[in-house]
């Protein structure tokens, strides 16, 4: 028969490590799982995800025409339904 082996009893089985230190690793384990995910949620880089960019964006102006000059549009340029399309404004030069 060979000799037992120093400390083996039965029931006195001692885990590797204790179980406080266990807990302790979990937590923080948690705790830098929950932090990096609510960086990453908090600083994403289309917060707005419903709305369009400022750049993206077209501001409609409404013009209004003299009443004493007429104003005559090709017919192509008039739509079936009788609704005329928005227009831009040339831009305004500057004379050196």
């Amino acid at each position: 028969m060979s000799p037992q082996r120093k400390g083996s009893k039965r029931g006195a089985y001692k885990p590797p490590r204790d179980r406080r230190e266990i807990v302790t690793a979990v937590l923080a384990s948690l705790a830098v799982i929950v932090v990096t995910a609510a960086l990453v949620w908090f600083l994403r880089p289309n917060r707005d995800s419903g709305s369009t960019s400022t750049s993206d964006t077209t501001v409609t102006v409404p013009t209004t025409v003299p009443g004493d000059t007429s104003t005559t549009l090709p017919t192509t340029s008039v739509p079936s339904d009788g609704t005329v399309a928005p227009t831009t404004a040339p831009a305004e030069t500057s004379t050196p």
